[in-house]
């Protein structure tokens, strides 16, 4: 199968996955928050880097329109009932991933889920990244992609680089006070932690962060600069 005509595939399997899971059926799919079949449906929400004109494209060239997404819609439809198409189509050996694409894409599928999560929370309330932990072997890459986008931010917010991680001392205040932070609030461990701030060694990481908060670290307004940087 050439190359766009399995991303389109693809996409139906996507879009088409709470159907086969017995959630619901495809006109439900325009309600179900969790699919880019939404933003699909709802085009003046989607982000700035989501492109799906490919599941169009590959339905023979339909448009962005209301009419095009609505011929979208009932060809999924044919597609759910016809297990012949799907097995043309090869959905039995789509990939079970959660995410198809370059490294910076994936982030950005990241960094656009805790935006609406975001957007959800009561005001004021701060989001606990720690309750967006993906589950399951296949999905460790998705975890760990979520805390080097978390670090990011946070080395971002302090003015810190590859260089200050590697000169500075193991438990510099600094990392310490970042590593606070991503253990609050994401469910990154020690032991990534550790090899990411060259903290020395994992132990150590909880040591350090438990006398920080001792010392009443966690009232400092460089530490809720942090805090709102990397759960922005």
């Amino acid at each position: 199968m050439e190359e766009e005509s399995y991303l389109g595939a693809l996409l139906h399997y996507v879009h088409l996955n709470p159907v086969r899971a017995g959630m619901m059926d495809v006109a439900g799919l325009r309600e179900y928050r969790w699919s880019s079949y939404w933003y699909l449906q709802h085009p003046a929400k989607r982000p700035g880097f989501m492109d799906l004109s490919g599941c169009l494209e590959a339905t023979g060239g339909l448009s962005d329109t209301t009419a095009g997404r609505k011929k979208y819609r009932e060809y999924l439809a044919w597609l759910a009932a016809d297990s012949g198409a799907q097995k043309e189509l090869l959905f039995d050996r789509m990939c079970r991933g959660w995410a198809i694409g370059s490294k910076d894409f994936k982030k950005g599928l990241l960094s656009a889920e805790a935006e609406r999560l975001k957007g959800e929370a009561e005001d004021g309330e701060l989001l606990d990244l720690s309750k967006e932990h993906y589950d399951g072997k296949d999905l460790r890459e998705a975890n760990e992609l979520k805390w080097e986008l978390y670090l990011e931010r946070g080395l971002a917010q302090l003015g810190k680089d590859a260089t200050a991680i590697r000169e500075d001392l193991k438990s510099a205040e600094w990392k310490v006070m970042l590593a606070a932070v991503m253990k609050r609030y994401t469910s990154a461990t020690n032991v990534w932690i550790t090899e990411r701030l060259n903290m020395g060694i994992p132990q150590a990481v909880s040591q350090n962060v438990g006398k920080f908060y001792e010392a009443g670290g966690d009232g400092a307004e460089a530490y809720q600069g942090l805090i709102i940087r990397i759960t922005e």
